[in-house]
């Protein structure tokens, strides 16, 4: 009884307790609602508050970028396109050159080449004149005769046209391309056919010496069979214009009167080798010349003109402060030697309704200037002062504009004001086209002062890396918006020059072998032709070396004609190429050196020597 009342009364307490664990049970769940409401409203006005916060946030970031963007000073812009970007521009410029080139040599080396062709098809109908009085006398018609030596002549052209078709498309434009690979990155070589330019070189190539053989074979044909199977007489002597001048001929032996003689009396021969050897020559000292009127840029440009290293330009709105500052730190740079403030601005100036486009400069010490840029007269290198009655103008634009000392020129500065100004000098001057005036004429022309904005710069040492080094210093000064080296636009023309070494060599060989060629070609027809004479004075008892003298004498003698004619010809020639090639903002030198004169003699006089070793073995061998 006692167990079960204590059983019953365990049972009612559980039964209580179970009642109070499910009351609390609900009172958590009714409070976990509540909170799940809760937070799904704070979660709400989380929301809310995030979005207005945002907005706020924005707003400020908005009023912070405006007032941001006020304080952004006004920006120049510079749009180039790819006519305009340097790189481009000046690979443009130098594909011109070499297309203007093209249009010139080709058309001294088919002259050259033309004779070749005439000469030896000449000499080959020469050669088988009794073949063709033979082939006439047992009636062979004459365009049957004929077909004989045109045929020849046909395909050898052809199969030289060709050779030098694949050549010419090939191999001398890689030559080119790779000497510019110096200069700029570019792609492999697309190699291009120009078939309308291929069809012109076939038709004239094989046009001329098709046409050169039909002349020589038609002069022969008119003769009867029985003139053509004897030998062609030989050419009368005749007195020469040099024996009627006593005190002359009196002073030659006789091998000298035999020598002038001979070369008077073949004067188609002696024409032929003159025009061969004057042209080789002029080509050879023509590439010789390019090469120095290019290296006068570098030299006399970066050296006798501009003396300057370095040259500073001043931002547009820099403070009196920082320009006091900037020339206490370049006083103070151990490897400037001296500076000079100028103003250099863009300009336009007009003539004669040309105009071109220049820059202005205006040095603000004008008894210092020329420390730091020499002007002086091309041709009379007298040095030129800058005064305040005039300007002093550069030679090409000069030219261009075609004005002269007293001139007038009207000039519009970089802030579109227009002044008329008197031109008092014309300068010499390689690179870009320069104004240099007085401060006191700058005012004058265009009714403001002229405040400086660049500074040139003199260096103890124009070592790159000294002149790097002082660049780098000068760049991250405040003030300074850039800094031009000269020593870098020096290497870069320096470059140019030896990419040109290529060229001028391919121009050399060409004419090397060309005048090969042509006194080997010559002097073949002339022993051909004189074989009887050269056997005849076997017989009378000449050496083998005095027979080879007999004739070299003639060939020397002519080669020194030719080469006076060539050297005097070769200075005209490279100064039309030079004027041709000649870009918008460089003008090239127009002298070539005493040492190309020299080098393209002695070229010419070696070719000259080399024929004759050529041709010794073959006088020797002729037969009494």
């Amino acid at each position: 009884a006692t167990g079960r009342e204590a059983i019953n009364s365990s049972k009612n307490s559980l039964i209580e307790a179970q009642n109070s664990g499910i009351a609390q049970l609900e009172e958590a769940k009714a409070q976990l609602i509540e909170g799940k409401t809760k937070i799904q409203e704070g979660e709400k006005e989380l929301l809310e508050k995030e979005k207005l916060a945002n907005e706020e946030l924005a707003k400020a970031e908005e009023e912070i970028k405006k007032e941001e963007i006020a304080k952004i000073k006004k920006p120049e812009l510079y749009v180039l396109d790819r006519k305009s970007h340097y790189s481009y521009v000046d690979f443009e410029n130098n594909a011109k050159s070499i297309d203007k080139l093209s249009n010139v040599f080709p058309v001294f080396f088919f002259i050259v080449a033309a004779l070749v062709c005439l000469t030896t098809m000449t000499r080959m109908v020469d050669e088988q004149r009794v073949n063709i009085g033979t082939l006439k006398a047992l009636g062979y018609s004459k365009g049957s005769i004929a077909k004989k030596f045109i045929v020849y002549a046909l395909l050898a052209s052809t199969i030289g046209c060709i050779i030098g078709v694949v050549l010419g498309f090939t191999v001398l434009p890689l030559i080119i391309i790779d000497a510019y690979k110096i200069l700029y990155i570019l792609p492999n070589v697309n190699y291009v056919i120009n078939i309308p330019l291929a069809i012109l070189v076939f038709v004239a190539a094989i046009g001329l010496t098709t046409f050169a053989t039909y002349a020589a074979c038609r002069i022969e044909l008119m003769e009867t069979p029985s003139v053509l199977m004897r030998p062609k007489a030989p050419k009368e002597g005749k007195r020469i214009l040099l024996e009627r001048i006593p005190f002359i001929w009196n002073k030659l032996n006789f091998i000298g009167k035999v020598t002038v003689r001979n070369i008077f009396r073949y004067k188609k021969r002696f024409l032929m080798t003159v025009i061969g050897i004057a042209g080789s020559t002029a080509l050879l000292l023509a590439g010789f010349g390019i090469k120095d009127s290019i290296k006068t840029v570098v030299s006399k440009q970066f050296g006798t003109i501009n003396k300057y290293d370095i040259s500073v330009n001043l931002e547009k709105d820099i403070s009196s402060v920082q320009k006091a500052d900037l020339e206490t730190y370049m006083k103070d740079q151990s490897d400037i030697k001296d500076f000079l403030f100028v103003k250099g601005e863009m300009s336009k100036v007009e003539a004669n309704d040309e105009s071109k486009d220049l820059d202005i400069i205006v040095p603000s010490d004008v008894d210092r200037f020329d420390e730091f840029t020499h002007l002086q007269n091309r041709i009379s290198k007298e040095t030129v002062s800058l005064n305040d009655d005039g300007i002093a103008i550069t030679e090409k634009v000069a030219k261009v504009l075609g004005v002269k000392v007293g001139d007038e020129v009207t000039i519009t500065n970089s802030n579109d004001v227009t002044g008329t100004a008197k031109v008092s000098a014309i300068v010499e001057n390689y690179i870009q086209h320069y104004i240099y005036m007085t401060p006191n004429y700058y005012e004058k022309v265009f009714d403001r002062k002229a405040t400086p904005d660049e500074a040139y710069i003199i260096l103890n040492n124009a070592d790159n890396t000294v002149a790097d080094s002082v660049s780098n210093g000068l760049v991250n000064r405040e003030g300074v918006s850039g800094v031009v080296s000269n020593t870098g636009i020096r290497d870069n023309f320096n470059n140019t020059i030896e990419s040109l070494d290529f060229v001028v060599l391919v121009m050399i060989l060409a004419a090397g072998a060309l005048s090969f060629i042509v006194l080997y070609n010559l002097t073949n027809v002339n022993i051909s032709e004189r074989i009887r004479e050269i056997a005849t004075i076997k017989v009378l008892g000449f050496y083998d070396k005095e027979v080879s003298a007999y004739i070299y004498r003639e060939n020397i003698l002519l080669t020194i004609i030719g080469l006076i004619v060539g050297l005097g010809l070769g200075v005209v020639f490279h100064k039309f190429i030079i004027v041709t090639v000649e870009m918008d903002y460089v003008m090239f030198g127009r002298n070539i050196s005493l040492f190309s004169f020299i080098i393209a003699s002695i070229l010419t006089m070696i070719f000259a020597l080399l024929v004759n070793f050529a041709m010794y073995y073959k006088l020797k061998n002729v037969q009494m």
